[in-house]
């Protein structure tokens, strides 16, 4: 079949499984096999090697599998970062902890700081934030090994493979502070809004980068006392949340000696990002 017939055939078949935006979800796949822009031409014929991968490619897609766990690749940042099934998918929302970092950096971008991020999973935070901070250095703590070493060639992937460090462990441990800035996206989904989720999430998502147990809330009752030891005096924590939770998170943080600094929306205009730093330096807004 030549493009323009491969075209047609998955987007009738995405269509007749219910897809959204089937059209455009065909050219998406037809493009990543090709690793090219395509143009519909009716006289191109993929090789056969393609067809192959075409074929496979669409049977997974017609399974919920989506796209960026087909190529292996999502853009997050303007940088390209390889997934694994260890790693969370990043989505466009948690790019607004790199915005609120990089607001509160102001044009102090070319300090050494010192960066932790916490349950890094793909780096993609730490690396993002590496790659807009040219003196920056980082560690990025993941639970799972297979995401350690995802996070690392990630790092290589993009140039910044000898500023940051990846280790496993559970949140803090085995790390040694003050840092400056401190990241992180923890699993804030309450268990029992999993059959809710996009199937797409809710099948190729790792669990344990997704469930905060029953309420959402028990990572962030665990970030505290490593935070707390962990983040410099001046420094500042920046924390996604799920839609709603900024009153408990706040209560939480609050409670163990942090203040408030920054709320972020994300462009749905959803409270996405809070930022606290320690109460022991009520007047911080900015880094000095």
């Amino acid at each position: 079949m030549t493009l323009t017939e491969w075209h047609r055939f998955i987007e009738e078949a995405l269509a007749k499984a219910a897809f959204e935006n089937a059209g455009q979800e065909a050219k998406w796949l037809l493009e990543s096999v090709r690793n090219q822009s395509i143009i519909l031409n009716p006289t191109v014929v993929p090789s056969p090697e393609e067809e192959v991968v075409i074929e496979e490619w669409l049977r997974r897609r017609l399974k919920g599998e989506p796209l960026s766990r087909l190529r292996g690749i999502r853009e997050f940042w303007s940088l390209p970062f390889q997934l694994n099934a260890h790693t969370l998918d990043p989505r466009p929302e948690t790019e607004t902890i790199v915005e609120g970092v990089l607001k509160w950096v102001g044009d102090q971008k070319a300090k050494p700081w010192r960066i932790l991020d916490l349950g890094t999973g793909s780096g993609c935070l730490l690396i993002s934030l590496l790659h807009e901070l040219p003196q920056a250095i980082g560690i990025g703590v993941d639970i799972q090994e297979e995401a350690v070493t995802m996070a690392q060639s990630n790092a290589l992937r993009n140039g910044v493979n000898t500023r940051a460090t990846f280790c496993q462990g559970s949140w803090g441990e085995g790390v040694e502070g003050p840092f400056d800035i401190i990241v992180s996206n923890p699993p804030y989904i309450p268990r029992h809004e999993e059959e809710t989720l996009e199937r797409g999430v809710r099948l190729f998502d790792p669990a344990l980068a997704l469930f905060g147990g029953e309420d959402g809330m028990t990572c962030y009752r665990e970030l505290t006392s490593p935070i707390n030891a962990l983040l410099a005096p001046q420094g500042c924590v920046f924390l996604e949340i799920g839609q709603g939770q900024r009153p408990d998170v706040e209560t939480l943080f609050q409670g163990a000696g942090f203040k408030t600094l920054t709320v972020i929306q994300d462009l749905a205009g959803i409270e996405r990002v809070l930022g606290f730093g320690l109460r022991i330096c009520p007047n911080v807004s900015s880094p000095t």
